[in-house]
């Protein structure tokens, strides 16, 4: 893990050791309910995040894609394509001299009207 990232995690989070965690988990469960997690340390080091079972399943919902909203968006793209099948296929079919010259004709700038 980077020393940024690290930094970040203790910033954001209450800490305990692995040693206060053992010997006080009643005062640690206080906080994980405060505070949503405490990151627990080992040497003085970030080692592991508890968190509530709630938290948890938040971060899972966040993790799993909206099917529905990807389902959308491919459907859209889709349409856009379906929408464009006849300039492809004129496309496909041009020689490949034709294409050479459209595309060089399509890179020129253009001028502005005056």
């Amino acid at each position: 893990m980077s020393a940024v990232l690290e930094q970040a995690i203790a910033d954001q989070l209450p800490s305990v050791s692995a040693t206060q965690l053992v010997a006080g988990i009643q005062k640690v469960g206080r906080a994980v309910a405060v505070h949503g997690a405490v990151l627990i340390t080992k040497h003085d080091q970030p080692a592991y995040v508890l968190m509530s079972v709630e938290r948890y399943r938040e971060l899972q919902r966040a993790a799993e894609p909206d099917l529905g909203a990807l389902s959308g968006e491919f459907d859209a793209m889709f349409a856009r394509v379906q929408g464009q099948r006849e300039a492809l296929t004129q496309a496909f079919a041009m020689a490949p001299e034709a294409i050479g010259a459209a595309a060089v004709k399509a890179a020129k700038p253009r001028r502005k009207a005056a």
